[in-house]
């Protein structure tokens, strides 16, 4: 019964690394940083919504109509209607609708990023950081795909950052590890905000909506998280198999299985738990 207990335990941390990792925690992290999770919300340079959204990245997902001022969130344009928002007041009345519109924004990124071809940098180390999707799409978020360009040509040495003095090391370190296939199309875990087309200037400090990110510098990120649940959950799983090699032998001595029974049941828990440590953790 406690190898038993033991080997769900296991199972459910590592079902918890799984989960944590895919793109609707992405948002939901995105969402609490940026708004506390509030879809009302409009900060003081008018980015809007949970994911603090302005003009240019709104026109690149499709909701809002060029205008003359597409990098000030003044909202005197026009709205396209799509997927029913037609106004400011629908947008931050739709949180539904909020997630879509970043959904599609973030391709649209991603797509950007694609055709420069940052997404090469994916699995390199720049300024200290093993770099992966979500960390770039991250890092774009704050301060453009143009920005993010900068960053990563410069080998980390350019640090371009939003009006609140957040670094976009910040923002790649905090949302590095998440699974963005959602997003990306790739299988293998990988990295939202104004992309190159709608940020000219990118590289030069951009109004950001990440308030709630000024203070995060040095925080522990995700990947550093999953990192230790991988190897408690590695722990486990040798523990386990220990217990039950320790059982059979214990078994055999007081003659209650085979010598061949023993060395059987040993060899199917050690295929076990390589089987589960190959599964859980690459």
């Amino acid at each position: 019964m406690n190898a038993r207990r033991m080997f769900v335990l296991g199972i459910s941390l590592s079902t918890l690394v799984w989960a944590a990792s895919e793109y609707s925690d992405y948002l939901a992290a995105l969402s609490v940083r940026e708004s506390g999770n509030n879809p009302a919300s409009v900060n003081p340079y008018g980015f809007l919504g949970s994911y603090q959204m302005g003009e240019s990245a709104l026109i690149d997902a499709g909701y809002y109509q060029q205008d003359s001022t597409p990098n000030v969130n003044d909202w005197q344009g026009s709205w396209t209607g799509k997927n029913g928002i037609y106004s400011k007041a629908d947008f931050l009345a739709n949180a539904a609708g909020q997630t879509q519109a970043i959904s599609d924004f973030n391709s649209k990124q991603w797509s950007t990023i694609q055709t420069l071809g940052l997404d090469s940098y994916v699995g390199q180390t720049v300024g200290g950081m093993l770099l992966t999707e979500s960390g770039l799409l991250a890092g774009a978020h704050l301060v453009g795909v143009g920005g993010l360009r900068s960053f990563l040509k410069s080998n980390g040495t350019v640090l371009p950052s939003d009006a609140n003095h957040t670094s976009i090391t910040q923002y790649i370190a905090a949302f590095n590890g998440f699974n963005i296939a959602a997003i990306t199309g790739n299988t293998t875990s990988g990295g939202n905000g104004v992309s190159g087309m709608q940020n000219p200037q990118a590289g030069k400090p951009q109004p950001s909506p990440s308030t709630a990110f000024a203070s995060g510098a040095g925080g522990i990120s995700f990947q550093n998280i999953k990192t230790a649940i991988q190897s408690i959950i590695a722990i486990l799983l040798f523990l386990w198999t220990a217990f039950v090699t320790w059982g059979q032998f214990k078994l055999w001595g007081d003659n209650g299985i085979s010598m061949m029974g023993m060395q059987t049941n040993i060899f199917r828990a050690s295929v076990v738990m390589l089987l589960l440590m190959f599964i859980f953790m690459t």
